[in-house]
């Protein structure tokens, strides 16, 4: 397979944003109205539901025949739904610092550039992705088309590489190996089960299986049964990662809002819309959202914290300076650093308020 290697097309990186710390940036009228609309009716500590639930007579899209679905019309779907519109990573997850770790299932979105390795159930990884570590599945693995992978990949489930996949390092399936056109494997790859040199089906088409499932939208029952047997944890909601996030050794970027769950353990510098992270959970790094921050009770911040509207919570500890707008901070929290608000401090006691 190595012998017979052909052309890789690799989408180009996407420019950097200047680095901005420390500095707040500039909102419209109708941005302000909001965030102070959100201040004045903050939610409280119950988790919000990642996927919206459709009822029957509010549904969205009509009944899909999955056997007639093009890409183009899974890809619209799967852009209208909630799946990629904010990153979340669940509760116990861990950016250490080469890996990011969760018991849940792994979404990551199309061109994005992460360089740590991802450990997880089930893991689909979306086309024109690169990825800079170690890829292992407990469950099934699916790479779309054109990914790169600069190390080892090892799956307990059955693997699905799309067409144009490149990994420079070795390919180790417990189940069955579907593979694409044009696939390269540098090093060498083992799989226990069957061996298919085809065109799987396309990621984007098992991801709107999933968002079906997770929306409870209607569709054939030969789908749904299989759909079953492909989530692992259909009603626990999985690590998402948004197209076009980047993450290396500095930060952790994404341009949409992000949730962090509870007792989780990070590693690096969060650049979010907004950042929201529940109690219990320790972040090395500093996190800087253009619209709000709410860190939950006894989260600790080893860096700075930059937002426009900033909620501190009871037990929080930022162990470095704080910048807003708008500043609420518990009376039992902690910052160690400066508090810069130029539209006032707050200092409270009430949860949730």
């Amino acid at each position: 397979m190595a012998e017979d290697k052909k052309r890789i097309i690799i989408a180009e990186s996407l420019p950097e944003e200047e680095e901005k710390f420390l500095t707040l940036p500039e909102l419209t009228p109708e941005e302000e109205q909001e965030l102070e609309d959100q201040a004045s009716n903050d939610a409280d500590e119950s988790p919000e539901p990642l996927f919206s639930e459709v009822a029957a007579d509010e549904k969205k899209f009509p009944p899909l025949n999955l056997s007639e679905v093009d890409e183009e019309t899974a890809s619209m779907v799967i852009s209208s739904s909630d799946l990629f519109k904010t990153c979340y990573l669940p509760d116990k997850t861990e950016l250490q610092e080469r890996n990011l770790k969760t018991r849940h299932d792994i979404l990551v979105g199309d061109h994005c550039d992460i360089g740590y390795g991802l450990y997880g159930e089930d893991i689909v990884i979306s086309e024109l992705s690169t990825m800079h570590g170690d890829v292992v599945a407990e469950g099934d693995l699916r790479i779309d088309n054109f990914c790169e992978v600069f190390g080892t990949v090892l799956c307990n489930g059955d693997a699905y590489l799309g067409e144009g996949v490149k990994i420079h390092g070795k390919l180790n399936v417990g189940g069955n190996l579907d593979i694409g056109d044009n696939v390269v494997i540098d090093k060498e790859f083992k799989a226990y089960g069957d061996i298919a040199i085809r065109n799987p089906m396309p990621v984007v088409l098992y991801l709107l299986l999933y968002v079906m499932t997770m929306l409870h939208l209607e569709g054939e029952e030969a789908a749904r049964k299989r759909v079953e047997s492909l989530i692992s944890e259909a009603n626990s909601a999985p690590l998402v990662l948004p197209p076009k996030t980047a993450m290396d050794l500095r930060y952790f970027a994404v341009p949409t809002p992000m949730e962090i769950g509870s007792n989780c353990r990070l590693h690096g510098n969060i650049r979010a819309q907004s950042v929201k992270i529940r109690k219990d959970t320790t972040l090395f790094g500093s996190v800087q959202a253009s619209q709000r921050v709410k860190l939950g009770p006894r989260t600790a911040i080893h860096g700075d914290v930059v937002g426009q509207n900033i909620r501190v919570e009871r037990g929080a500890d930022v162990l470095g300076d704080v910048a807003g707008k708008t500043v609420w901070l518990h009376e039992d929290a902690r910052v160690s650093g400066v508090i810069k608000a130029t539209e006032g401090l707050t200092i409270g006691h009430a949860e949730g308020k």
